[in-house]
């Protein structure tokens, strides 16, 4: 898929997401939680929790560049993964 590189497949393959359609199903958001709990759990720094990661998923998913993604979306995108990092829940 569209600017998935190999570091974002293998986080995706070890949070169990392995197609195209297993992306689309969970969403950008539910997607990169489960490959943020995956690092978790396999014991893998999860400070890659940047809104990169949710442009990525997002243009794969709707088929677009990422750079074209619209700002409202990547400010969207930047406080909510700005939240994340601040409930301490993924280090």
């Amino acid at each position: 898929m569209r600017n998935l590189g190999p570091a974002c497949e293998r986080d995706l393959n070890a949070a169990g997401i392995h197609t195209a359609e297993d992306l689309k199903a969970l969403g950008a958001e539910q997607a990169f939680l489960a490959m943020l709990q995956a690092r978790k759990r396999e014991g893998r720094s999860a400070k890659s929790c940047n809104a990169a990661y949710l442009y990525a998923l997002y243009g794969a998913i709707h088929d677009i560049n990422w750079l074209t993604i619209p700002e409202t979306e990547k400010q969207r995108f930047k406080e909510w993964t700005a939240e994340i990092r601040e409930s301490g829940q993924f280090h």
